[in-house]
């Protein structure tokens, strides 16, 4: 196959979700599970250092890098920051497998009911790829939920609410809902969504994966508020002929 147009590149990238969405899974279930309460890029960071570090990573045609920019979204588009992308040997920055990451049932040290996160998941993940903010370029996108209190069905479904509710923005036909994956279909932590998106004649793919925590693991410490700083006094000239 001859891969000098974008359009055969993104058929390749497609032809590698199966071993893309297994690497992920895979190495998930090999980390140790984070803190209760970590923090978003904590948590993205340390899974992108096991990703480059995992001996299947090697089988892949992919550069795996944290924190990218897009240069160029889409009309209109803000730039946004991707957590994991794979970017194929291709001299187009526009062309990727990106993942954006999300906290759910985020745990409190107040031991109460964790946060559930699931409209940001919607509307602060999803719908940045319908928009073209991400993968204006390809057919598809990867939504990755660290679900840190451990209880995936739960987290399915809460965000499963919020797509009903937001279909129609989503590009989704009603009633809007997960469909079963076509790379993993026995696998209950994996879904898939399509959307149509403004841009495109094909439909758009997001690629869900709930990856859960440990509903016992240790909360990370509070950061401590730092004492407001005192404003300095200023010194004009005036004041300074008084002294």
């Amino acid at each position: 196959m001859h891969f000098g147009s974008p359009d055969n590149w993104v058929d390749f990238i497609e032809s590698q979700m199966p071993q893309i969405i297994e690497l992920v899974v895979g190495t998930w279930e090999t980390m140790p599970p984070p803190a209760g309460n970590e923090l978003e890029d904590t948590v993205s960071e340390s899974l992108c250092r096991a990703l480059r570090q995992s001996p299947s990573r090697c089988d892949l045609p992919f550069r795996i890098d944290p924190q990218l920019v897009e240069l160029d979204p889409a009309n209109g588009q803000d730039q946004g920051r991707m957590d994991i992308v794979f970017s194929p040997p291709v001299n187009r920055e526009d062309i990727y497998f990106c993942l954006e990451c999300k906290r759910l049932n985020v745990r409190s040290r107040s031991g109460g009911k964790p946060r559930p996160l699931f409209a940001e998941y919607v509307e602060l993940g999803m719908l940045r790829f319908v928009s073209g903010q991400y993968a204006n370029s390809v057919r598809f996108g990867g939504m990755l939920a660290f679900v840190l209190d451990g209880n995936v069905p739960a987290a399915i479904s809460g965000v499963e609410d919020n797509i009903r509710r937001m279909h129609a923005d989503l590009g989704m036909k009603s009633p809007g809902s997960f469909q079963t994956s076509s790379v993993r279909p026995t696998d209950s932590r994996v879904r898939e969504t399509l959307h149509t998106r403004v841009t495109q004649v094909h439909q758009f793919v997001i690629h869900h994966l709930f990856m859960a925590g440990d509903p016992n693991a240790p909360l990370r410490p509070e950061q401590p508020v730092s004492p407001p700083k005192r404003a300095k006094k200023k010194v004009t000239r005036q004041s300074r002929k008084k002294k």
